[in-house]
């Protein structure tokens, strides 16, 4: 496993300081139910929660309004590339903001931390679940203390899903149990055949290997790089132990799509561009709800 190389360059010292505990969000033990109820649910009853990227309050606000319409939770994720441009505190506040004032239950995520001390600002930050890159236990345990102390939840990632440079070698089904015990997870990230930043909709799922894992552990399954499936494979999954499903690409191809368009059309006022992007991603996002099984699910 990749996990003991990876963690070496960890300053271990940012997950051993549990007296922080107290400045998790607070905020999450008052939740009507937590985010990892959520995804329970989802995964007894054969349906998948939808997690959607954003970058800023547009897109934010395009996952909250499409949740909303469908009467559905939602996960809000923000990753730590969206991080590097706009900043964890702003992103977090603006989550926090828009969850506070939902109709709807909004788990708000960190995803694709790259340390652990990265994961830790996000949870300190106000964020109820995080997903760590890597699978060393000893990183992960400390990090799930963390999380479970502000009634949050942490995804590992059991397998890595290509992305740009990163790639990963699938483990042994077998051996999933076995991980999440030790790392002490909630959420496990596997691999399946999709891919990271992918236009086209033709990865091919490996059904017989969900079936695998999913027997192998009870946990909650995570798909990454679903914009890379098509969507009646991702039905399938939803409805074959994968609980949580992460776009991101093709909301964010609808996106810009609309603001392009407003643009040639003269457009120059922020507003007026930028809400034609928030409405097509919206639809985007109301889209993959009811495909999923998420619809009235609130």
């Amino acid at each position: 496993m990749r996990g003991a190389g990876q963690g070496a360059g960890y300053d271990r010292s940012a997950l051993a300081d549990q007296g922080g505990d107290a400045r998790v969000s607070v905020a999450l033990r008052q939740a009507r139910r937590s985010g990892l109820e959520v995804l329970r649910a989802a995964r007894a009853d054969g349906y998948a929660i939808a997690a959607f990227n954003a970058v800023n309050l547009d897109t934010a606000q395009a996952v909250v309004q499409a949740a909303e319409a469908q009467r559905a939770p939602v996960i809000l994720q923000f990753s730590q590339n969206a991080a590097r441009h706009g900043g964890l505190a702003p992103l977090a506040a603006l989550g926090l903001s828009l969850k506070a004032d939902a109709g709807v239950p909004v788990i708000l995520h960190f995803d694709h931390a790259e340390t652990p001390e990265i994961a830790v600002q996000a949870l300190r930050s106000g964020f109820e679940g995080v997903m760590l890159e890597g699978d060393d236990p000893a990183l992960l345990r400390p990090l799930a203390a963390l999380a479970h102390a502000g009634g949050g939840y942490l995804e590992a990632e059991y397998e890595v899903v290509e992305k740009g440079e990163r790639r990963g070698e699938r483990h042994c089904p077998a051996r999933l149990g076995h991980f999440a015990q030790e790392s002490h997870c909630d959420l496990l990230a596997v691999d399946l055949g999709s891919a990271h930043k992918h236009e086209q909709k033709d990865a091919q799922l490996d059904f017989a290997r969900l079936d695998a894992l999913a027997q192998a552990t009870p946990l909650p399954l995570v798909l990454h790089g679903a914009s890379s499936v098509p969507e009646a494979q991702l039905a399938q999954a939803a409805r074959q132990g994968i609980a949580k499903v992460n776009l991101a690409t093709d909301l964010t191809l609808a996106f810009t799509g609309a603001v392009r368009t407003a643009l040639g059309g003269g457009d120059t006022d922020p507003r007026a561009y930028l809400g034609a992007g928030r409405r097509a991603m919206q639809a985007r996002a109301e889209a993959y709800i009811a495909l999923l099984g998420g619809a009235g699910r609130a």
